[in-house]
């Protein structure tokens, strides 16, 4: 609590500091970087960051794809994207061509290849950051520059574990659900997150149970592996859209039970929870069809990747590092949002092009425009930033 407290005190400092230099002219739109007089020109050599993609037309990926954007604006970077992954040949390929291209880092938004692929990264002189499942085997690396863990008060499992958590715990407490299945996706091709996902919504259920909800849910019978596309997820979907079931949990995109559920006439009976964006699919159906999204706000969750490359890359590689020389975690939360009104706040900012970390706010994370940051300081700012801050 004590932690938590100075962290909002630090946000709220931020936020003053920055008032003050839009009295001074400083621009406000999307948070607009004048104070710290960023036009795009900084640093004076373009950063090119390779960015590891399982989806090219994942919501999410295209949300974080809009925020770096929009710092480019101010910032001099550039984000050079892989096609959709499909293997671990094909994720060392992309790596090679990023070196091949000048990339100084690569983001892990998605790891076939597990710690192999991060030192093949560092191998061709490039900075890496994420993929926490491989953290021990990479932390006293220097080009490793670390990654962010999800947090819940008294949790000590993963950040895919809690989110398929709240996916069963949500759907459980809430009392309209009587009878779930659940979209296990990579489960099946052993991928980590999927795995880890899956484990999490089952201890959600148990929960909700044990709490005394009602709601029935057989892992012997009640998941279904695979992606959207194939002839067997089809069927396996539609098989249960025929019994008796009036809820669904997706660890990947949920919209690709939208269609389904319509030719099923379920639309008014189905209540769906997923691990998804805040973003156009889902807004009208918010509410309604859709329950429970579990959201990782892309400019907290994977826009602190921007803030270590810049530092690493401009000098400041200590503000990356724990005092044992370890890679640091950055601590984020998940957003969970139950309701409309939430949806719509957060939508609504990113529509008018604002963040809740703008570029000013970053640049005071940089060791090149503040001399006293300190890790901490990064870690306690991005702490900070839960649903109950919007």
């Amino acid at each position: 609590m004590k932690k938590r407290i100075l962290a909002m005190l630090l946000c709220a400092l931020m936020c003053l500091a920055l008032l003050a230099g839009c009295d001074n002219g400083g621009s406000s739109a999307g948070g607009g970087s004048s104070e710290a007089g960023l036009d795009g020109s900084w640093p004076e050599e373009t950063i090119k960051i390779g960015m590891e993609v399982y989806d090219t037309a994942d919501d999410q990926y295209l949300a974080f794809k809009d925020y770096v954007d929009y710092l480019s604006e101010y910032y001099n970077i550039e984000l050079i994207t892989s096609e959709s992954l499909e293997s671990p040949e094909a994720e060392m390929d992309f790596i090679d061509s990023c070196a091949a291209a000048g990339c100084k880092a690569i983001i892990g938004y998605y790891n076939l290849a597990g710690a192999e692929a991060i030192k093949h990264c560092m191998d061709q002189g490039m900075y890496y950051w994420g993929t926490e499942q491989y953290y021990d085997d990479v932390k006293n690396e220097d080009l490793y520059i670390g990654c962010y863990t999800f947090i819940e008060d008294g949790a000590t499992e993963n950040g895919d574990y809690l989110g398929g958590y709240e996916m069963g715990y949500q759907m459980g407490k809430s009392g309209e659900v009587n009878h779930i299945f659940y979209c296990s996706g990579g489960t099946a091709f052993g991928v980590q997150m999927f795995l880890d996902r899956q484990a999490g919504f089952e201890a959600g259920i148990a929960q909700a149970q044990a709490e005394g909800s009602t709601i029935k849910f057989d892992p012997a019978t009640d998941i279904i592996e695979g992606w959207p596309g194939t002839d067997d997820f089809t069927a396996a979907v539609g098989a249960k859209l025929a019994g008796d079931y009036d809820g669904a949990a997706v660890s990947f995109n949920a919209a690709a039970l939208f269609q389904p559920i319509m030719e099923a006439g379920k639309a008014e009976t189905m209540h769906l929870a997923t691990i998804g964006e805040v973003g156009d699919t889902y807004k009208d159906f918010m509410g309604n069809l859709i329950s429970v999204v579990v959201y990782d706000c892309e400019e907290v969750v994977f826009g602190n990747a921007i803030t270590a490359i810049l530092n690493a890359v401009t000098g400041h590689n200590d503000l990356n590092k724990n005092a044992d020389g370890t890679a640091a975690k950055i601590l984020v939360n998940r957003w969970v949002v139950t309701d409309v009104d939430t949806y719509n706040t957060i939508y609504d900012k990113h529509a008018a092009g604002e963040y809740y970390v703008s570029a000013d706010e970053l640049s005071n994370l940089l060791g090149e425009f503040n001399p006293d940051v300190t890790l901490e300081d990064i870690q306690d700012f991005y702490y900070s930033l839960d649903v109950s801050a919007i």
